[in-house]
């Protein structure tokens, strides 16, 4: 707060009046009631705090615990407690409504909210609020050619006019049958090959989009159009200190240089676990198509993969294990729709370019502590981008470019992993890393040897050392 001398300001007679009372003090004057600005107005920490609320009460919404809630955001569960209270206080009018609104449908149930626009009706149909009209018809088409092609999605219910959903004021509502399964898997206690097996479902999906491409008008969308527009000029505006302005700048090069070779079609845009169904580990459906639109159809598998990696909640992985999820999840997808060599040599380009987006658009919104989560995902892709690489080879890969990937096991000591499709994989490391191993194995499988060692270690551990200098006749030796 800024100080200011009253002799500036004041009229002398008001000084001496005001010395009646007290002198020699600082004194305080609040803004009158019609000026004064509310706590957080002039700054983003109040819709950062909104946003973060909302954020929570959805996954309290998810069934995420308090005490789960209080780990990942760091706050007492009492807290925890007085943000979901506040946010259900909020949402009573809005409850009330959709209670009313069910009846549309004949449905006399209590509609329980799971999500801030959706609620849950008898376990066995969903309700949900849109406010863009041409969205929601989109939506309901992709619905419809999905379930013709095959492909398990919730199924229209109907009005009893007939009409697919329902007006009030300026929202509509649709309403659709709940299918079987749940959306919360706790991730490490999954094995790699459901990782492959997920591959396989989200290929699934893409083959299926394409024969909605044929009867369905949607978005057509460019991730570099976005790049090279709205989330530069966002980065640009907002300058954060936190990520390097030359790795920007390559990153979007970077796609630029291959984009035009990217396959595009119909995508599904927000592809995460919470989109897609399990029922004891078992694929049983997908949700939410929202987001549908034509764009890179490998969006879509590293999206995916950068929300594995997500640190907001304790559903994650640790990233070594990460590593391997990325090489299950291409080889799943490829066994049934062919990746181009192109697809998989950008891979680490379009994780850099999307999390930049998600940077660009939390910044715009006022929330930084998503912008920095997906700024702390950028740089680790920049960090890791060989490594994520050498997971994505194939055989293909590494016959045509065999002498650039032999230099990288020789002169930098990497272990290349050759996946195969339908074989076990190889994995390529030096003769003289090879060697390492090998006498490794052999001293550590000698359990005298091992003990020895482990004693040594721990005398070390302990400062049990002494130091002995070398004549010369063994330091020529």
């Amino acid at each position: 707060m800024k100080y200011i001398n009253g002799a500036d300001i004041l009229p002398e007679e008001l000084i001496n009046e005001i010395r009646k009372y007290t002198d020699g003090v600082y004194i305080y004057i609040s803004k009158s009631g019609s000026k004064r600005n509310k706590w957080g107005e002039n700054t983003n920490h109040r819709r950062e705090m909104e946003l973060k609320n909302l954020h929570i009460y959805d996954k309290f919404l998810e069934g995420i615990d308090y005490m789960e809630l209080s780990e990942c955001y760091h706050l007492s569960v009492k807290s925890i407690r007085r943000i979901v209270m506040t946010q259900k206080r909020r949402m009573e009018p809005v409850q009330a409504m959709m209670e009313e609104i069910v009846k549309e449908w004949n449905l006399k149930d209590c509609p329980k909210q799971i999500y801030h626009s959706t609620w849950s009706v008898k376990e066995t149909y969903v309700l949900k609020e849109y406010s863009d009209r041409n969205l929601l018809l989109r939506n309901i088409q992709m619905h419809k050619t999905l379930r013709e092609a095959g492909v398990t999605v919730p199924e229209i219910c109907p009005l009893a006019d007939g009409k697919e959903f329902y007006v009030k004021n300026d929202k509509m509502y649709l309403l659709t049958t709940k299918l079987k399964g749940k959306n919360i898997i706790d991730i490490d206690q999954l094995e790699e090959d459901w990782f492959y097996n997920f591959g396989r479902i989200l290929a699934k999906l893409h083959i299926a989009f394409r024969e909605c491409e044929k009867t369905i008008s949607f978005w057509n969308n460019s991730l570099l159009e976005e790049m090279e527009g709205w989330v530069t000029r966002n980065l640009d505006e907002f300058a954060p200190e936190y990520l390097p302005e030359n790795e920007i700048k390559e990153s979007i090069h970077q796609l630029s240089e291959v984009y035009r070779e990217l396959p595009k079609q119909l995508i599904h845009r927000d592809v995460y676990l919470g989109n897609f169904l399990f029922d004891d580990k078992q694929f049983s459906g997908y949700i939410d198509f929202d987001l549908s639109q034509s764009n890179i159809r490998i969006f879509d598998i590293c999206y995916f993969l950068l929300g594995i990696l997500m640190q907001e909640d304790n559903n994650r992985v640790k990233k070594e294990f990460w590593f391997r999820i990325v090489s299950q999840v291409i080889e799943g997808y490829d066994s049934l729709a062919d990746l181009k060599q192109v697809e998989r040599q950008s891979m680490a380009c379009v994780m850099k370019n999307i999390e930049l987006l998600f940077v660009a658009y939390f910044l715009k919104i006022g929330d930084e502590k998503l912008a920095k989560d997906s700024a702390d995902l950028f740089l680790f892709v920049c960090r890791n981008e060989e490594k994520i690489m050498d997971v994505v080879i194939n055989y293909t890969t590494l016959r045509d470019n065999m002498k650039t990937y032999m230099d990288k096991v020789t002169d930098d000591y990497e272990t290349l992993i050759v996946t195969r499709k339908d074989n076990k994989n190889v994995v390529i490391l030096s003769e003289e890393s090879y060697n390492n191993m090998i006498e490794n194995i052999y001293v550590m499988g000698n359990k005298n040897n091992y003990d020895w060692l482990m004693e040594s270690r721990t005398q070390l551990e302990n400062g049990i050392v002494s130091t002995q200098e070398l004549s010369e006749d063994e330091a020529d030796d």
